[in-house]
């Protein structure tokens, strides 16, 4: 009985050796994730593609104490880009940093934040397609990383028109021209509805010796808001060279 209250007491001398060492590295080492929060915000939601996309990341202490944040490394922030869902560019890709571990108390309520920078091209240096891309930024931390919420931008064609306004009446039909060469190559013409509504379609295109006539048909009241993307007859669709917008009025 003597033995077994001895190795009892043993047994419980070497748990507190063990575990308290450990509570200790975590009170210094890890964050609660719920106590920063992590966002990215863009310079401009859209923009014409080839161009450099500015981002600002923040990292913000949500609690009302103030947080030691811990960094392994001399890298502090990241960015990353997504079309759909693979991965296109790393902002550190390339970069190395110092083995240079250092903390930095973060009060209550207070943010830090960075800008960091995306040149909107592929790795041959053209511009990418113009779509929709998905951005996180990225604190840093010790023992791992957070992420921001989900950023979204629109990478643009080159040139954009400014938006155009027709106002119509219910079933009466209306004409858009549009150029039907870009130099020596003929132009294809996609239509993108921003919102619609089944309000108008389009009734028929024509094509006279220089320009593209899309024929539309009011089908019902209200507002409608559309692009008209144009490319070359020879490439596709996501390498539009321009943009034109509509906004038209049913009455």
């Amino acid at each position: 009985m003597k033995y077994q209250h001895t190795l009892c007491v043993l047994l419980i001398l070497l748990l507190s050796t063990t575990i308290l060492p450990a509570e200790r590295l975590r009170k210094w080492e890890f964050i609660n994730p719920a106590d920063l929060q992590v966002t990215i915000t863009p310079e401009k939601s859209e923009l014409i593609s080839g161009t450099i996309a500015t981002f600002t990341i923040t990292i913000r202490n949500r609690t009302n104490h103030t947080i030691n944040v811990h960094y392994p490394t001399g890298q502090q922030w990241d960015l990353a880009a997504y079309h759909g869902h693979t991965q296109i560019y790393r902002w550190s890709q390339g970069y190395t940093w110092a083995d240079a571990p250092h903390t930095i108390p973060l009060k209550r309520g207070e943010t830090r934040s960075q800008q960091l920078t995306w040149l909107t091209v592929d790795r041959n240096g053209e511009a990418l397609p113009h779509s929709i891309y998905k951005i996180h930024g990225m604190a840093m931390l010790s023992p791992r990383h957070l992420v921001s919420n989900d950023c979204i931008i629109r990478l643009l064609p080159p040139a954009i028109k400014p938006q155009q306004l027709i106002e119509t009446r219910l079933n009466q039909m209306f004409d858009i021209e549009l150029p039907r060469y870009s130099g020596t190559y003929e132009l294809d013409w996609q239509i993108d509805y921003v919102y619609n509504d089944n309000r108008i379609s389009v009734h028929s295109v024509n094509r006279s010796a220089d320009k593209v006539i899309v024929t539309f048909h009011p089908k019902r009241v209200g507002h409608v808001e559309f692009h008209l993307f144009a490319y070359h007859d020879t490439q596709d669709a996501t390498r539009s060279l321009e943009r034109r917008s509509f906004r038209v009025e049913v009455r």
